[in-house]
């Protein structure tokens, strides 16, 4: 699994074909892989809380914080 820090973003939103919205307010880090069954992501949150959002998302949003980053 790869390993990515995440507290930059206000939230997080897994969007479905068929309309339904995941959503993960607060997330601080990512875990994700790729195998022969496509995509998946863990996300821890500020709250402890582990989040397996199911997969087939067709897109994933985010809400940037309000000052810029530098990249």
């Amino acid at each position: 699994m790869n390993e990515a820090e995440i507290t930059t973003e206000e939230y997080r939103e897994y969007h479905y074909g068929d309309g339904d919205v995941y959503r993960i307010d607060g997330p601080v880090r990512l875990w994700w892989k790729r195998d022969e069954d496509g995509d998946s992501h863990r996300i821890l949150d500020a709250s402890g809380v582990t989040h397996y959002p199911r997969r087939g998302w067709v897109a994933i949003t985010w809400k940037a914080p309000s000052e810029p980053v530098s990249f």
